[in-house]
């Protein structure tokens, strides 16, 4: 039931019991008047009969009280009168010409205790009252009343009865009743005019409000408070329209312009402009930490543990690999693997790379042939493009058709982390190539003297701590000032470029080259023994030998001689070692160059060694 109608309802119910109740009150009230009043005449009119009679007596025509009965009867308009003497008063005079003993129980009880009694008989068309009122011997009344009677003080001597019609007071009675129904109805429902008059604008406002803010609750703000003729509601409805038109237009201009923040566009949008804006405010923030956090990390690797984080705790993923493919170097590296990478994208060419495209099993089966999956899961690799020469896959392992609905739901979400990851990775990764450039020869493509400098300074003591061994090759091209002097410093760069190749290839993988200075190079063997150092260094001067350097239309071949030392049999110090090793290749060059010389301590002989080793 609404409001508008509990009020009504509510007065309908106030009015109509204060309405029964006034009517209730009426009638009872008129009743005991009418009663009242009958039972006062009957009162006066046995005060009269008493009077008469004994009247009668004293003037000793006691024997003509019946005429004197019937004329009281007849103009009191009482149907029937009688008396009743008690038995005392039968027993000294007897019981009266006109019998006039007790009719009835009722004459009985008031002759016995004295006391007035009356009886109201209703019908549809007549109303009665009987009323039997007892004479009570009295010595101090004239005539007194012991001169006549053997009777005590107070006793009862006899009663009146009598039976009058009251049917007329009765219906004097109803036509008051009704007036004041009339009067009193008339009066409710003024009242009731009044007060829903009053009360309807404030009724209809609240309504309208109440639509206002039923239609907001779903999302529809277009809805405005209705007036009325009441200049107050009309104030109070202009005031709040002003303030739903405001609403209305800020929370469309925010959805539109909060909305631009998200990069990707494909989630669905709710009818309810503020509900959308909660929802985005939320993925911004989220979003927003996200950034903040990455922004402080140190390495290009805690970015990608922290994509990683939050696919694993946000998205609540437990199976993926985010591989990196970088274009430029044709490199390829799992920067994460959640459990384990079910593909062979390492060693062959990514499918969802190459196209720009996810790669989804559930649409079409076996689309990636590197796809090494069990039966029973299934697999979607979406591509990211973070520069022209950076690309991410995101390979996300399913198990069920549920979970795979899941991720496809979540990946413009996960776009969006990594979408916002994007200046921070292409940050990290330039400074990686800087780094690199810093620590990288760019003519051979080597480490440099820069890169020894911190290798020196930071793997050094940690190999002392580990008991790690390095051979250390010091390698310089025989007669090189030649090859510029007469073919030019372009054919000398070739030829140390071939140099380096050579050296790259000749080493292990764990093994590190650097180009010392101008054709002088160095090469840290990990844990090499004294056999295999020299074995190492043997193949790189031979191998040198052997290739072509091509200058003016034709080709000439050079040699390299070589000098090794031990790191820490020789000496605890890298430096050192890199000066023996250079003592060394003095010692091939003086030798006749073209071969590999090892480092012993009497080579030491006459040489000085600086402080700076």
């Amino acid at each position: 039931m609404e409001s508008k109608q509990k009020v009504i309802v509510s007065l309908v119910i106030i009015f109509t019991l204060f309405f029964i109740a006034m009517i209730v009150s009426t009638v009872v009230n008129f009743r005991n008047y009418g009663i009242k009043t009958a039972e006062d005449k009957a009162s006066i009119t046995a005060e009269i009969v008493k009077i008469g009679l004994t009247a009668h007596m004293v003037n000793g025509i006691t024997d003509q009280r019946d005429y004197f009965l019937k004329q009281i009867g007849d103009v009191e308009k009482i149907s029937q009168l009688w008396i009743a003497r008690s038995p005392s008063v039968v027993k000294q005079y007897g019981e009266g010409h006109n019998n006039e003993v007790p009719r009835d129980d009722i004459d009985k009880e008031v002759l016995e205790t004295g006391n007035t009694k009356s009886i109201t008989t209703e019908t549809l068309s007549k109303s009665t009252m009987r009323v039997t009122i007892p004479f009570a011997a009295s010595e101090f009344q004239t005539p007194s009343c012991m001169g006549c009677h053997e009777a005590k003080e107070g006793e009862v001597l006899g009663v009146v009865s009598m039976v009058m019609d009251i049917t007329e007071l009765r219906m004097g009675s109803i036509r008051t009743v009704l007036y004041n129904m009339g009067l009193t109805l008339i009066a409710v429902l003024f009242v009731f005019i009044v007060i829903n008059r009053f009360i309807k604008p404030f009724v209809s406002i609240f309504y309208s409000i109440r639509d206002v803010m039923n239609g907001a609750k779903h999302g529809d703000y277009s809805i405005r408070v209705k007036g009325s003729k009441n200049e107050e509601n009309s104030s109070l409805a202009s005031l709040l329209n002003s303030l739903l038109e405001k609403l209305q237009h800020t929370f469309e201009e925010l959805d539109k312009k909060v909305y631009v923040f998200i990069k990707n566009k494909n989630y669905v949008k709710e009818a309810d402009p503020l509900k959308n804006i909660n929802c985005t405010i939320d993925r911004l923030s989220d979003i927003y930490k996200f950034k903040q956090t990455i922004e402080n990390d140190k390495e290009l690797e805690d970015i990608y543990n922290r994509i990683a984080y939050v696919l694993k705790n946000h998205f609540n993923l437990n199976d993926f690999t985010i591989v990196e493919i970088d274009t430029m170097n044709k490199l390829k590296k799992i920067v994460h693997s959640e459990k384990e990478c079910h593909c062979d994208v390492i060693e062959n060419e990514c499918r969802a790379d190459r196209i720009n495209a996810s790669v989804d099993s559930t649409v079409f089966a076996n689309s990636c042939e590197l796809s090494k999956l069990e039966e029973g899961k299934e697999y979607i690799c979406t591509p990211y493009t973070i520069s022209n020469e950076l690309q991410l896959v995101l390979t996300i392992v399913t198990s069920d058709e549920k979970q795979t609905e899941y991720v496809r739901s979540i990946m413009s979400d996960i776009e969006d982390y990594i979408t916002t990851a994007r200046p921070a990775i292409v940050g990290k990764k330039l400074m990686q190539t800087l780094n690199k450039i810093a620590r990288v020869d760019q003519l051979t493509n080597m480490y440099n003297r820069k890169f020894l400098d911190e290798f020196a300074d930071i793997s050094v003591p940690q190999a002392l701590r580990a008991n790690t061994s390095y051979g250390v090759l010091m390698i310089d091209i025989d007669y090189f000032k030649m090859i510029n002097d007469d073919y030019g410093h372009d054919v000398g760069d070739e030829a140390i470029r071939i140099v380096s190749g050579v050296i790259r290839k000749q080493i292990r993988k764990s093994d590190l080259a650097i180009r010392y200075g101008g054709e002088e190079f160095i090469a840290l063997l990990y844990n090499c023994n004294e056999e295999n150092i020299i074995k190492i260094a043997e193949s790189i001067r031979v191998e040198f030998s052997k290739q072509k350097i091509p200058a003016a239309g034709k080709t000439f071949s050079k040699t390299l001689s070589v000098g090794c030392s031990r790191f820490p049999q020789d000496s605890d110090s890298i430096w050192k070692c890199i000066k023996f090793a250079d003592i060394s290749l003095y010692q091939a060059k003086e030798g006749g160059r073209n071969q590999v010389v090892a480092f012993k301590q009497e080579m030491l002989d006459n040489k000085e060694m600086g402080e700076s080793y």
